[in-house]
């Protein structure tokens, strides 16, 4: 694997979860019978991700039953009218009924959610336009979804072929090990098929969104083909986007991507008719960020997708397709019903419309008493109207996260207990700049609904997540945070203080991570300075806190090279924090 100092960091949470298969299967009947009185794009787009997932989750199961066939079926639909998919008729909603009816597994089911589909906008049908616009020579194709969100896209090209004249067959791999370092092995079943497809002279297609930082996966599939005996220049990589090889962080992926033909989606066309001016990639800080402020660091790449409305009077970000979306728009509703969010006018195309906050984001010295109140106000109506379950798996996650950034960047870490009296999805977005003062003078909390249970750290976890988080990048006095904090107690009835130090730590040590990883993924962009100043930020803030932990009779003493090494990062770039 190849070497590369920031690879130690975890900044991404395991988002599987067991589900019982009746569930899954329940879930698929609703949408299925939605589509009956009104088979309009969205209806469909839910019933074809739903029946993506069961078979995902049943494949990673061995056990696929009918829903590779039932997932085909509602993929031809999609593809048959394009995006509109208005044909959906009787003999569709007997056929896709029969076949679910004999889904016959008992038990639960891992399932996690298409970040494609979820966070960056990835539209099933994307993938048809790439296969419209490949023009393929061969006479038919054999088409390898990567698991979980390949298995929905594989359909979606196998339908595409089909309606292009193009004969094909399809099925879906799971590539195991290290994220960067991927590998994939076929089944005897999947060799045979490959063997089959060979003599018919087809190309090989491999479907994923991405690819991500590693590029490992695609390359893995690629590579068992040609192990197979499949010709390097028939193997086809459809991806989202075309990466920036040279910055491919698995073992010598420059070489090994370069090897194999990809044509890439691009970004989709599936956007609402109001969009205007693109906000995405962080373009939004053209518009927003008063001339002379400096902006924001930011990741590009990892945004959601966003745009100014036509007349500039509403802010369109994406939100998530069929049911990812629908927990994020109820957190959007209920924010503006509270008032402390802007003004929600619904969704398209999965993305919300909110109204625009005109005005600069708010800076840490407009840290008044009022609004440190608003704030603690804020944080007590999250813990309430936003409450979720925990499960031990979810905050040992958190716990190992923050150990293991702490022990990469300082060579040591203290035993982390983080303790859960107000499970809530946080909001996890509190810096100043997502703060703004409404033209009615009132404070509004923007980017509140999409972060607090997406593919990052932290995933649902205890309220004490949030107030941390504004401690630090509110870099509050003392005396602020002793006030902040008794607000938010008087409040709540919810003392904090013997939880929260854990917090700041495990707060600081991913969003040190994030700044760092952030930072290698672009490398030589205007980015790539800001975020590495958020790095040594961070790193100075927890230089700090480990720092004020340590204690000689304590367990968990480091060296004295490494003591003196936090101490000195304690007192370098100290700002105007006190803790």
């Amino acid at each position: 694997m190849a070497e590369n100092s920031d690879l130690g960091f975890q900044i991404y949470r395991n988002g599987r979860r067991p589900v019982a298969a009746r569930v899954l299967v329940r879930e698929l009947e609703h949408a299925l019978a939605r589509l009956i009185p009104e088979c309009n794009e969205e209806r469909l787009l839910t019933a074809l991700l739903r029946a993506g997932e069961l078979e995902c989750a049943l494949s990673d199961a061995d056990s696929p039953d009918n829903a590779v066939a039932l997932t085909d079926e509602i993929a031809a639909v999609a593809c048959r009218n394009g995006s509109a998919g208005q044909s959906w008729g009787n003999g569709d909603a007997y056929r896709a009924r029969k076949l679910l009816s004999q889904i016959r597994f008992e038990g639960e089911l891992p399932v996690s959610r298409p970040e494609g589909f979820a966070y960056y906008a990835l539209h099933p049908v994307d993938f048809a336009g790439l296969i419209s616009n490949a023009r393929l020579a061969h006479p038919s194709a054999f088409v390898i979804g990567i698991r979980s969100i390949g298995t929905t896209l594989s359909a979606i090209v196998q339908a595409q072929l089909a309606c292009e004249g193009v004969s094909s067959s399809r099925t879906t791999v799971r590539p195991f090990g290290h994220p960067y370092d991927r590998r994939s092995e076929f089944t005897s079943g999947q060799r045979q098929d490959i063997r089959l497809a060979l003599a018919r002279g087809a190309v090989f297609l491999v479907c994923d969104e991405g690819p991500g930082r590693s590029g490992s996966s695609f390359i893995s599939v690629a590579e068992a083909l040609e192990r197979e005996g499949v010709r390097r220049e028939d193997i086809v990589l459809l991806c989202s986007h075309h990466p920036d090889v040279d910055s491919l962080c698995a073992d010598n992926a420059q070489t090994r991507w370069r090897r194999y033909k990809s044509i890439a989606s691009g970004l989709t066309k599936h956007i609402p008719a109001a969009a205007g001016a693109f906000l995405g990639g962080g373009e939004w800080r053209r518009h927003f960020v008063p001339p002379g402020r400096q902006w924001p660091a930011t990741w590009p790449q990892m945004e959601r997708l966003k745009y100014l409305s036509l007349d500039g009077q509403h802010v369109l970000k994406f939100e998530g397709h069929g049911p990812y979306g629908d927990i994020v728009r109820e957190r959007e509703e209920l924010l503006t019903e509270s008032g402390f969010g802007s003004p929600y006018r619904g969704h398209k195309c999965g993305f919300g419309c909110t109204d625009l906050v005109k005005g600069p984001g708010l800076r840490a010295r407009d840290a008044s008493a009022g609004l440190l109140g608003h704030m603690a106000r804020y944080c007590w109506w999250r813990s309430e109207a936003l409450g979720s379950n925990l499960t031990h798996d979810d905050v040992q996650q958190l716990e190992f996260m923050a150990a293991g950034n702490l022990q990469q960047e300082f060579g040591w870490a203290p035993a982390l207990k983080l303790q859960i009296e107000r499970p809530t999805v946080c909001d996890g977005r509190m810096q100043p700049g997502k703060w703004q003062v409404a033209s009615s003078g009132s404070w509004i909390k923007l980017d509140a609904s999409t972060h607090g249970d997406d593919h990052f750290f932290p995933g649902p976890c205890d309220i004490a997540w949030d107030l941390a988080a504004l401690c630090i990048e509110w870099d509050l006095s003392t005396a602020g945070r002793t006030y902040f904090i008794s607000e938010y107690r008087r409040i709540s009835y919810d003392d904090p203080e013997r939880r929260l130090a854990d917090y700041e730590l495990a707060y600081a040590a991913f969003r040190l991570g994030w700044s760092r990883m952030a930072a290698a993924s672009v490398q030589g962009n205007e980015d790539e300075p800001r975020l590495l100043a958020e790095h040594s930020r961070y790193q100075a803030i927890l230089g700090r806190l480990l720092a004020s932990r340590w204690r000689p009779t304590s367990s968990t003493v480091p060296a004295t090279g490494v003591a003196y090494s936090l101490q000195r990062r304690a007192n370098a770039g100290c700002g105007s924090t006190q803790y």
